[in-house]
């Protein structure tokens, strides 16, 4: 009986000791008098209404946990709006911000970002883990429109930190919308691979329209030449990309290890980029580049060791004397600068679907034509599996070797029309195709020494997938634009 009554007593004073504080507060002053009282599992709550100018630094002086976050939130999601050069900071670990929007009237200088994964006011190992900005939006919050002046709608700094169900839209300025940076301890080297590795989770979130009309436009960034051999480990899944136009690049991947699969691409004008970096994967992601700016892209590999299979592209335009084809594996650069090219050595392109897209539609040993430094074609290319239907263009063809001096594989590989001599590729009948739901359903012949290639190759992550998952396109990987984003977008 007294062993009952002690855990009964115990269990009252765990219940107590966890019970989260509410703090409701409607400015700046509130905001910091309650940053000083939280701990774990308490929760800031901002007031509804409109307020310009605020700096926020979501940095407690207690971190929260991993089973208790400190949370900051919007009283009523998309209901708190900043504008003026208001900002947010966070810096500690274990914190989550919700609800908030930043939207109208930006004031912000160049190299002010709007939300940073950094404290403002902490110098010194201020940077967010395991931190998540979640159900929040940067709507039309630009700098000067069509700008110079550079900023950032995200700057993700630190590690494992998470962004998901969040809406980008309406960035005009120069400047990613958002963008991974990677820590460079005094004295680092540039080249060198040891900036700690970031393992950031973005997924479920929407990128809306934006434009810029010159380099340095696109929605994700992953990295810089100076960090490009780190080893990011990032996770980039499940988000919708939509109008992105002029910039030729909507994901710019710059470092190593990173997975970007199951995004839906609709009318961009960029492609998917591997810029530098190695060890990537792209894989289960959809594009359609139907907008009638002839400029839509879709995937470019530069440097070596990536892997590109079961993607499904159609209406890529950008060949139409853009020269952006759907699937492009570029030459390098001899003695490359780290900012320059490094040549897709070992680049395996498998199982991927092009579709009603101007050609050719893969194209091997492209080189820069604005370099002149003496160019290295790649070595070891493996193209097997891929299936192009109904090519647009006038004797377009599936494939097209630019270098002959590139060393490569293609067999196994099918196309539905155009040139009939490309060696690798076997003309079938369209009619052989399953055609339901607006989408042709291939099934690829399984060649068992690449599958265990893409399979030994995604150890490092600790990912198998089956025969299926890896030559089969699935129809549910195509996201809807209702699915992603803030979820209460209709107030605003």
């Amino acid at each position: 009986m007294k062993n009952s009554i002690f855990f009964l007593l115990l269990s009252i004073v765990f219940t107590f000791q966890v019970k989260a504080t509410e703090y409701l507060i409607e400015s700046k002053n509130d905001f910091e008098l309650a940053l000083k009282k939280v701990n774990p599992g308490d929760v800031i709550i901002w007031k509804e209404g409109n307020y310009s100018d605020v700096k926020i630094d979501f940095t407690p002086q207690i971190n929260g946990t991993s089973e208790q976050p400190i949370f900051l939130k919007a009283q009523s999601a998309g209901k708190v709006i900043f504008s003026g050069n208001s900002q947010l900071f966070i810096g500690g670990n274990y914190l989550v911000v919700e609800g908030l929007l930043f939207k109208g009237n930006c004031t912000l200088e160049t190299n002010q970002n709007v939300i940073d994964f950094k404290s403002r006011v902490k110098k010194t190992n201020g940077e967010a883990n395991h931190c998540r900005l979640t159900n929040c939006a940067i709507i039309d919050y630009s700098l000067t429109e069509e700008s110079d002046k550079k900023n950032y709608f995200v700057n993700l700094v630190g590690t494992h930190n998470e962004i998901n169900n969040c809406t980008f839209e309406g960035k005009l300025n120069a400047g990613p919308t958002l963008v991974i940076e990677y820590k460079q301890e005094k004295g680092y080297v540039p080249g060198s691979d040891v900036a700690p590795s970031t393992f950031h989770h973005i997924h479920h979130n929407y990128f809306g329209y934006r434009t810029f009309s010159s380099n340095g436009g696109e929605q994700i960034r992953v990295g810089t030449s100076t960090t490009s051999f780190s080893h990011g480990f990032n996770l980039v899944e499940y988000n919708y990309f939509e109008d992105e136009r002029i910039e030729a690049e909507i994901i710019s991947n710059k470092s190593w290890n990173n997975i970007y699969r199951f995004n839906t691409f609709i009318g961009n004008d960029g492609a998917l980029v591997i810029r530098h970096g190695q060890k990537c994967f792209v894989y289960g992601n959809y594009f359609n580049g139907k907008s009638g700016r002839n400029r839509s892209g879709g995937i470019r590999i530069i440097n070596p060791n990536n892997t590109v299979f079961n993607n499904y592209l159609e209406n890529i335009e950008g060949g139409k004397g853009n020269s952006k084809f759907p699937i492009s594996i570029m030459d390098g650069l001899v003695d490359s600068p780290l900012n320059g090219y490094y040549p897709s050595d070992n680049a395996v392109v498998a199982y991927n679907t092009v579709v009603n897209s101007y050609g050719p539609t893969i194209k091997l040993g492209i080189s820069n034509k604005d370099v002149k430094t003496p160019i290295v074609a790649p070595k070891n290319v493996i193209v097997v599996g891929n299936t192009i239907i109904n090519s647009i263009g006038i004797n377009d063809s599936p494939f097209e070797l630019s270098d002959l001096n590139a060393t490569f594989t293609i067999k196994e590989n099918f196309f539905t029309n155009g040139k009939t001599n490309e060696p690798g590729f076997s003309l079938i009948d369209l009619k052989q195709i399953p055609f339901n739901n607006n989408f042709y359903e291939v099934k690829s012949n399984c060649d068992p020494s690449v599958l265990t290639e893409i399979n030994q190759r995604l150890l490092i992550h600790n990912i198998k997938l089956n025969n299926s998952e890896i030559t089969i396109f699935n129809l549910n990987w195509i996201l809807k634009k209702k699915n992603v984003g803030v979820s209460w977008i209709k107030n605003i």
